[in-house]
């Protein structure tokens, strides 16, 4: 099959909306969903929901974006330091997104006094949602590619010799399929507790690492993948975690009570620009340096 999908969903003489950032906007869409229907649960009014969400939403767009350029990307931009604030030429990296959505969660339950364990038990949920389709964001822009295949369902990349793994669509639907276990374990287990936030970091490393396995990484770090390695770090702590949770379970804090407090208008404001603002993001490598990289490795 050949990989031939446009990357836009449209566009105009003004820009272009992509499909790789569009997911982004529907994740967060998903977030802001699932915080709205769970607030009583948790002890959140309206205002709690729509800072939390803001927060994560620029956790994630923050996150992402400075560990791509730190980790990933940090040859280019060492030459071109300006262009880390081209948004539109992409550039977003999926463990990046993870720390950023983990500070911004942190930051919130200090500022709210909410114990850490109850937001990381939710927020895992609809978290690992955006994740899934970010991955299908991955696929249609084809920024994620798999390593040379030799399978009835590999995808022919027009800058890429030979067919490819469609290792974003394996991962995507290894996140899909987290999700259902999320919601039992948090049935199972209430926010709190700090095993539903330790069978996400285990389970999502290390399918991911197993499914990298199959990925054309375009960096690499100690010998394999760079990704590989946060992967192999990520999965060891959710172990741990989930083994100590498990073995010496934590009483699980008593629902918070708090006074109605609305959103204003400011917050609306500010949310549906963070909605918004991904739609630019055409990749999640920098266009111009994945063009680059792919040319010097075809003439090697």
């Amino acid at each position: 099959m050949i990989h031939d999908f446009d990357p836009a969903i449209l566009s105009t003489s003004w820009g272009s909306i992509y499909w790789y950032g569009a997911v982004y906007s529907f994740g967060f869409a998903g977030v802001f969903l699932w915080f709205w229907l769970r607030q009583r649960r948790i002890g959140l009014t309206n205002w709690d929901v729509f800072t939390l969400t803001i927060l994560f939403a620029s956790g994630i767009m923050v996150g992402g974006r400075v560990f791509d350029i730190l980790v990933y990307e940090l040859d280019y931009y060492r030459d071109r330091p300006l262009a880390a604030f081209d948004w539109w030429q992409g550039g977003m990296a999926s463990h990046g997104v993870l720390l950023g959505g983990l500070l911004a969660t942190v930051a919130f339950a200090m500022a709210q006094r909410i114990p850490l364990l109850v937001l990381l038990d939710e927020i895992v949920v609809p978290g690992v949602f955006l994740l899934a389709v970010g991955r299908l964001g991955n696929f249609i822009e084809g920024g994620v590619v798999g390593s040379v295949a030799n399978v009835p369902w590999a995808f022919v990349y027009p800058d890429l010799e030979g067919p490819r793994h469609p290792v974003a669509l394996y991962e995507s639907a290894k996140n899909f399929a987290i999700l259902p276990v999320l919601i039992w374990a948090i049935g199972r287990w209430p926010a709190g507790s700090g095993i539903v936030m330790s069978l996400f970091v285990l389970f999502y490393a290390l399918l991911r690492f197993l499914v990298d396995l199959f990925r054309d990484y375009e960096a690499a770090w100690l010998g394999i993948g760079t990704g590989q390695v946060f992967n192999l770090v990520m999965a060891a702590a959710g172990l741990m975690l989930l083994i100590g949770f498990l073995r010496k379970p934590r009483p699980v804090p008593p629902e918070r009570r708090v006074a109605p407090r609305n959103a204003n208008w400011i917050q609306i404001a500010v949310l549906a620009f963070l909605i918004l603002y991904p739609l630019g993001i055409p990749t999640s490598w920098t266009q111009q340096n994945i063009i680059e990289k792919r040319q010097n490795s075809e003439n090697l």
